[in-house]
């Protein structure tokens, strides 16, 4: 036998209050013996370190847990510093070691940690005290002791352990309370100890708490339930007992006013609903227990809706004994024997019906008990209302009819029931829909047969609803065959239409009821083409909805393929219109025609075009769908994606091989009255497409770039296209074979080809070039296509004309120039008499001899020419360009050509000997030689290499003069301010004068001596102050603001400068060639040119100068022509990429998705079939939303 010394420490120590019951005082005083000794071993330097080590690596939650006292004293004993805080120290649960010790009734523990300083009040996360803990948890009494008790008729018979009192020695609650704990405290969620004891059924606990001074029995939580309320719903009887027996509040009522007996009755707890109206019934007798009995919550429930909805018939039989209103209802109508009906508890029925419930009574649904019994199918409690008396076909407020109800829900046996008591077999609901119908509609297939069963059901298989659809209709359209077999084997009418003339087989067909679609063939192949109200057959409505199965169903049943609806739309046209693809071509192999035409001569590649299904468009283009077929309006397909913004449609047409068709046509533009074309179009709306089109304009051989025989073909008969004739031919929708026959074999232009309009205006602003240049379009101009255009029409005649004119223009500029500075001005002789010019030949007679140059006599007829033919070139063009020639520059030069005219011709006899001009003649000359040099740099400006910085200083003058209006106010605010204080002096004498002084002040003329200093001021202190202010607002503000304002124009010339180029290019040729005669301008215009960028055997400087236009060598054309994408380009691809497979995995789910249903719904069959029972609520399926 082991001594003492052999036991454990873990052994020993623990449980010593155990540990003395079992062993009685011997065993206790060893124990104390053993504390003593370990005390002293701890202490002992001969202790091993191992084992001491052990010891201190315990925790005061882990002895606190465990019930090991002797541990927890020499953990308590080795604290230093803070014991206190040590003490009531928290683990990671939020616990202290005192919660562990109530929470495991370790009493010595409790004691022991109270002793060194453990707070009785403190709370974890959740609000909770030591006293909650040791309330909460049930536990095994150690402290019992095994007496027999005595029964009453003295012979002794052992009725279980006896728990001894309860005193502050041996039970946590009441030490804790004897030490400060507050009996009533409360946790976050509002509970006391009481309310834990309570639910938790801990008797011992709520004997304990119940004998505490200060408890509060009717503490109530958050809920406003009590205790009393939480021990009837949880069905402790006992503890109910001693809560009455405290004054337990017997109707007290939490946040729903649902009292203690409701939840009794909820539980259906037989003991504990007696014992509440036995004791409501020793307080005040019959008038608590009326009352208690009486009482109802929020919703209006009654004790008795409780107990009869928990289909507990002793608890209802009880609260009807106590008084209990059979007929009371819920705040919805709802009465005690609706509920017993719905729970199908016939007994409850028949004793509320015995006690006079009203066997007829409605709800808030106008349902009567009845409507409930066949709606959960509960035929012998319907039955039994039968034989009490109930009304059979009494409605509620949907029209509902007990039959309609169980029809429904597909109750075959309460149909039965009901059928044979002689329900209505007749009845409808609100929407007409009849007990076949409903069963029909749900597939309840027993209930159908049940009702077909019945010898005046005929009647009501073509009774309709309220949409006259009938039974077959609705079983149609959701595809239930079974049903359907069964109707029509009972003789329902498969051609009969609803009001919108559709038959059962229309229905299938457009909800992709295959078998069910197949189904009516096999039985009457009439219906195949019956038609609806829209002249729809069943192969229009699937093809509509895109069910391809139905298609293929209907077509090898024989069906039209070529029918035509209202709209003249065939199958074709419905699911090309859809974006149907597998429709499409399963349609197409059926030899349904590619190109019919409907009402608006739509065909159905303009269907798929103009609502983006790119998908069909490249079936129906594999199918030799016609491209060059025009609407109503004029548009073919291609007009129609791009009207309609389809990209990817746009795409799909000019990158297949009819795509030159598609862009020969011709609409009209609605808001410019100009003609409108594909590729127009495609420049404004689409540039991406447009750069396709222009690569596939561009055809390289397939020699090396680099090698001397590459040679690229430019194809120019959609970029210009002034020729090309493609309007509509009268009385035919074909595409006009002018756009092609106006080139001969040399791809020059007949004889006959004429330009689209006659007006140059129109040609020009209207060209795709000037397009682009409109809409910024500086990708499309930067294309080899592009610049090949530009020059051609530079080489062929543009640079001709445009030097020959700057040529003229130059010669005329410069004998205007030395015209004028060889010609002596007038005031030279006589200033006052030339200034008046009364006496100007006397003037002239009385100087010296003077006699006009030679250069000058020569340069007055070479003036007078050439200012005559640039007038009369300027009216040629005001002919061509009508009200567009107006402008600016135009202005400038018919201003510079009149004043130079002005200027030469002599108007007086002296003039033609002297050469000098009179007074108003020589002002001209100032006018007219300013002019002129204007117009020239107007005139460069149309060449790209100067023209950019006449941009700039054109677009820097736009903005000064948007901005001139408040630069004047601030010149004529400071002008008038100087005039009224500097009047004395001669530069602000008047009003102008004070104005052309502030001005030329502003620009850093102050002349603040002469102004300030020299000449007198007689208001020197307001000056001063007018004059900083004038140098911070003018001088500093305005001209900085100036300043900022030419930069940001400059910087955005500078952004576009390579587009303003371009523009300025596209620009120079077309305006040549606006005013080049048309007899000229044809025998220019090419279908195609070929170009070999790397043959050098021609002239070297045109080549240099063909290659620095148009590009710098056959490597850059090459990478034209085959671009790599940029970053931004790459990202876009790969998005649109990603996109794609994106759509496809949705469409391979949705195949999946599809194919899983098929799956279940054959394994349903095979299920079905073999009567195997199935349920799937205990697969748990994890929520696809819930966060990870």
């Amino acid at each position: 036998m082991a001594t003492e010394e052999d036991i454990p420490l873990n052994e020993r120590g623990e449980n010593g209050d155990s540990q003395a019951a079992k062993g009685g005082k011997k065993v206790l005083g060893a124990s104390q013996a053993g504390i003593v000794e370990l005390s002293q071993l701890i202490t002992n330097p001969g202790l091993k370190r191992a084992e001491s080590s052990d010891i201190l690596n315990l925790t005061l939650h882990q002895c606190a847990r465990d019930g090991n006292g002797e541990n927890m004293r020499r953990l308590l004993q080795s604290l230093t510093g803070n014991v206190k805080k040590k003490v009531n120290a928290r683990d990671d649960e939020t616990l202290s070691a005192l919660h562990y010790a109530s929470r495991y009734n370790h009493h010595h523990i409790v004691k022991l940690l109270v002793q060194y300083g453990a707070d009785a009040n403190q709370e974890d996360e959740e609000g909770a005290a030591p006293l909650h803990f040791a309330a909460r948890y049930k536990r095994m009494r150690l402290h019992t002791q095994e007496v027999p008790l005595v029964n009453i008729s003295g012979e002794g018979e052992d009725l279980g352990p006896v728990i001894p009192e309860s005193t502050i020695d041996n039970s946590v609650i009441l030490f804790l309370v004897h030490v400060g704990a507050n009996i009533n405290a409360r946790d976050k969620y509002g509970c006391t100890p009481l309310h834990f004891a309570a639910m938790r059924g801990n008797e011992v606990a709520t004997k304990e708490l119940l004998s505490c001074p200060g408890i509060n029995v009717e503490a109530v939580d958050k809920t406003q339930m009590t205790s009393l309320h939480l021990a009837a719903s949880h069905d402790e009887e006992e503890i109910c007992r001693m809560l009455i027996e405290s004054g337990a509040n017997l109707r007290c009522s939490d946040e729903d006013e649902a009292t203690p007996l409701h939840y009794a009755c909820a539980e259906g707890s037989i003991g504990i609903t007696q014992m509440l109206f036995e004791a409501g019934e020793k307080q005040d007798g019959w008038v608590t227990v009326s009352q208690m009995v009486t009482d109802q919550d929020n919703q209006q429930n009654s004790p008795l809706h409780y107990a009869v909805e928990n289909r507990s018939y002793e608890v209802a039989k009880i609260c009807i004994d106590r008084g209990a209103d059979v007929n009371t209802s819920r705040s919805n109508y709802t009465t005690p024997l609706h509920l017993a009906a719905t729970a199908g508890d016939c007994k409850i029925v028949e004793l509320l019906l015995d006690h006079n419930a009203r066997i007829d009574a409605l709800d808030i649904n106008q349902s009567t008990p009845l409507h409930k019994a066949a709606a959960y199918n509960h035929a012998d409690v319907v039955e039994f209302l039968l034989e009490r008396g109930a009304k059979i076909d009494k409605f509620d407020k949907d029209n509902f009819s007990p039959l309609l109800l169980a029809a429904c829900n597909g109750h075959a046996e309460t149909i039965k029931t009901l059928l044979d008591k002689g329900a209505n077999l007749y009845a409808v609901d609100k929407n007409d829909k009849t007990a076949v119908y409903w069963a029909s509609e749900e597939d309840k297939l027993k209930a159908l047969q049940v009702l077909l069963e019945h010898p005046d059901c005929k009647d009501l298989l073509d009774m309709s609803d309220r949409y006259d659809n009938t039974p077959l209709h609705i079983a149609a359209q959701k595809g239930y065959i079974n049903c359907v077999n069964a109707l029509l084997d009972a003789g329902a009418d498969i051609e009969f239409k609803n009001e919108e003339e559709k038959s059962a087989i229309h229905l299938a067909a457009e909800a992709g009821k295959t078998n069910v679609v197949r189904e009516f063939v096999n039985r009457n192949k009439m219906v195949i083409n019956d038609e609806d109200e829209d002249s729809n057959t069943a192969l229009h409505l699937a093809s509509l909805a895109g069910h391809n199965k139905v298609v293929e169903a209907l077509l090898q049943a024989g069906a039209d393929v070529e029918a035509r609806n209202c709209t003249l739309w065939t199958p074709l046209d419905c699911a090309a219109a859809k974006g149907w693809e597998k429709t499409v071509r399963v349609l197409l192999e059926a030899d349904a025609p590619v190109d019919p035409m409907d009402k608006t001569k739509t065909t159905p590649l303009h269907l798929s075009s103009s609502r983006g299904h790119a998908g069909v468009v490249e079936i129906l283009l594999k199918w030799h769908a016609s491209v060059v077929q025009r609407d109503s309006e004029g548009r073919n397909c291609l007009d129609l994606a791009i009207d309609n913004g389809n990209k990817d449609v746009a795409l799909c047409i000019v990158g297949s091989v009819k795509w030159k068709d598609a862009l020969r046509n011709e609409t009209l533009d609605v808001s410019t009255g100009n003609r409108d074309t594909p590729m127009r179009k495609l420049i404004r709306k689409m540039p991406d497409v447009a750069e396709k089109v222009f690569h596939r304009c561009s055809q390289a051989n397939s020699h090396n770039p680099d090698s001397a025989a590459y040679e690229i073909t430019f194809y120019y008969e959609f970029l210009d296209d002034m020729y090309a004739q493609w309007r509509e031919q009268d009385g035919t929708d074909a595409l006009s074979s002018s756009g092609d026959s106006i080139f001969d074999e040399d791809n020059k232009l007949t004889d006959n080809a004429k330009p689209y309009s006659a007006d140059s205006t129109v040609l020009k602003q209207n060209h795709p070039l000037m397009i682009m240049v409109k809409n910024e379009q500086e990708d499309l101009l930067v294309h080899p296509l592009v610049s090949s255009l530009l020059m051609h029409k530079w080489r062929s005649f543009a640079r001709w004309v445009y030097y020959f004119n700057l040529l003229i223009y130059c010669t005329f500029l410069t004998f205007l120039t030395g015209y004028i500075c060889s010609t002596n001005a007038p005031f030279e002789y006589d200033p006052l008499a030339a200034a008046n010019g009364s006496t100007f030949c006397e003037v002239v007679e009385n100087a010296q001899s003077v006699n006009q140059s030679t250069f000058a006599k020569i340069a007055k007829y070479f003036i007078i020419v050439l200012a005559g033919l640039k007038i009369l070139s300027e009216l040629f063009q005001i002919y061509n360009a009508k009200w567009q020639y107006f402008s600016w520059e135009n202005l400038i030069e018919w201003v510079t050509y009149i004043s130079a005219l002005l200027l030469v011709i002599d108007f007086e006899t002296c003039q033609s000997r002297t050469g000098i001009r009179q007074p108003w003649q020589w002002q001209l000359a100032a006018v007219a030689i300013f002019l002129a040099w204007i117009d020239l740099v107007l005139f460069i400006r149309k060449f790209p290499r100067f023209g950019i910085y006449v941009v700039m200083f054109t677009d820097i003058c736009y903005t000064f003069m948007q901005f001139f209006p408040v630069f004047f106010l601030f010149i004529v605010a400071f002008a008038l301010a100087f005039f009224v204080l500097l009047k004395n002096q001669n530069e602000f004498r008047s009003v102008l004068w004070s104005m052309l002084k502030t001005s030329v002040m502003m620009i850093g003329e102050m002349e603040y001596t002469g102004v300030f200093q020299e000449n007198s001021m007689f208001y020197s202190e307001l000056t001063i102050i007018l004059f900083i202010f004038f140098m911070i607002f003018m001088n500093i503000i305005i001209m900085n603001l100036l300043v900022g304002l030419a930069v940001d124009d400059i910087k955005a010339v500078q952004e576009k400068a390579v587009l303003k180029r371009l523009a300025m290019q596209v620009e120079l040729a077309l305006d040549v060639e606006s005013i080049v005669p048309q007899f000229l301008r044809r025998k220019f215009v090419r279908k195609s040119l070929n170009v070999k960028p790397n043959d050098n055997s021609n002239n070297r400087m045109k080549h240099f100068f063909q290659k620095s236009m148009f590009m710098s060598s056959s490597t850059d054309l090459n990478k034209a022509l085959n671009p790599e994408l940029d970053e931004m380009e790459v990202l876009q691809e790969n998005q649109e990429k990603m996109l794609k497979n994106i759509n496809s995995m949705r469409i391979r789910m949705k195949n999946m998705e599809t194919s899983n249903a098929q799956l279940s719904n054959m394994l349903s069959a095979l299920l079905k079939h073999h009567d195997v029972q199935f349920t799937d609520e205990d697969i748990v399926v994890e929520d696809a939303t819930s966060s990870t």
